[in-house]
């Protein structure tokens, strides 16, 4: 008896030619899965710090507090999208590590800003 071979169309993907990657695309590229996930985790949790560190230390002050929100609000929104279209390859577990660095650093200060007596809420004078 005879096969019947179906042949299926080769995809267009290989049609194009590869991108070019530049030298860090390429050590990027170079890293192993494990390494990229702990550099992802490690500076995701530094930005996360960095940007409660901008919302609550300048927070605290009149002047700057405008600043220490943009800042924080460019790190924590802006940055991992520059970042990844810059070196092609994923960043959501720096994403989700930032977010929990960010929420874990507005509870320590909330809950410091408690303990040393400071109203989370003021009245009016």
């Amino acid at each position: 008896m005879e096969q019947n071979e179906s042949h299926i169309p080769e995809s267009n993907q290989n049609d194009q030619p590869p991108e070019e990657l530049d030298d860090l695309q390429k050590k990027v590229q170079a890293y192993s899965e494990k390494q990229w996930t702990l550099i992802q985790r490690v500076a995701g949790v530094l930005l996360g710090l960095l940007s409660g560190f901008l919302l609550t230390y300048f927070g605290a002050f009149e002047s700057t507090s405008l600043y220490g929100t943009i800042g924080a609000l460019l790190i924590a929104l802006l940055l991992p999208n520059m970042v990844e279209k810059r070196i092609k390859r994923s960043v959501q577990k720096g994403r989700i590590m930032l977010m929990i660095a960010l929420g874990v650093s507005l509870v320590i200060y909330a809950v410091y800003m408690l303990a040393s007596g400071v109203p989370i809420i003021s009245k009016a004078a």
